[in-house]
């Protein structure tokens, strides 16, 4: 077993498939919005670490996957201590957008392995040795605009609104703290919505470099109403596909919106 569907790293152990293949395969069997996409699993990254490059096995799947999923797509880790219960590690692990080409899509993958024994990676997990790290290869969606949602409050753990932040670009602008994101409260009663507009001056391009947004446009609204009562009804779908609060990663291509990852809100224990 090497290369998964989304939705049978579902049932697989953290360890196997990561926390971000399990949550993307979770809000598929649900239903949700989700881009189509493969994982190759933990054992991948062992033959890895032991050979010091990629398996032939694991090139014909990279193939496969590619064939199936078409270009660009992007590689995205998926280890063990990711998006999990008790733990997040968001942003300890890297992702690769943007790629065409079998010998990129080889090398994006070599990359992540890599990345996962990096300072970085290895700081958060207090010099234990990265494992089970598997990688979720997805079809690229073009975003124009994206976010993350919380379905009850992170910090005070209320549960009257889903709280949605939202740039232009891409989402990486948010987690990066380079963009101060609109904030919309959407009430779970009646899905009325309060917005709070940010001032945006640059947007991030999801390959790591911003771009400046036109003078005009800083200050415009990211979602309307609409958007973000949409946006609230997904994470409350997958809040109760989960069992528990969540946080969700979303992005619009035009008007069509998609979920790209899911985790519990692990924060809430530190405000009870």
């Amino acid at each position: 077993m090497t290369l998964l569907g989304l939705r049978d790293a579902a049932a697989l152990p953290a360890e196997v498939v990561g926390g971000k293949a399990r949550g993307l395969g979770r809000l598929a069997e649900l239903g949700l919005p989700v881009p189509d996409g493969r994982v190759l699993d933990a054992a991948a990254h062992a033959r890895f670490a032991r050979d010091g490059a990629l398996a032939e096995e694991d090139l014909r799947d990279l193939a496969q996957a590619a064939a199936s999923l078409g270009w660009p797509l992007a590689v995205r880790s998926s280890a063990a201590d990711e998006d999990v219960a008790d733990k997040s590690a968001a942003g300890q692990y890297e992702s690769v957008m943007g790629i065409a080409g079998d010998t990129a899509l080889a090398q994006a993958v070599e990359h992540c392995f890599r990345a996962a024994d990096g300072d970085r990676a290895r700081a958060y997990r207090g010099d234990r040795e990265a494992g089970g790290v598997a990688l979720v290869i997805q079809r690229e969606v073009a975003a124009q605009r994206a976010g993350v949602a919380f379905s009850v409050d992170p910090v005070s753990g209320a549960d009257d609104a889903v709280l949605v932040e939202a740039v232009f670009g891409h989402g990486e602008g948010i987690v990066s703290g380079e963009v101060t994101p609109d904030r919309y409260r959407v009430a779970r009663a009646d899905g009325s919505v309060r917005a709070r507009r940010a001032h945006k001056p640059v947007l991030s391009d999801g390959r790591g470099g911003l771009a400046a947004i036109a003078p005009e446009r800083q200050l415009a609204r990211v979602l309307r109403d609409d958007e973000a009562a949409r946006v609230a009804g997904l994470v409350l779908d997958a809040e109760r596909g989960f069992g528990a609060p969540v946080d969700v990663e979303f992005c619009f291509a035009a008007e069509e919106l998609w979920l790209v990852q899911c985790r519990p809100i692990t924060t809430l224990h530190a405000a009870a």
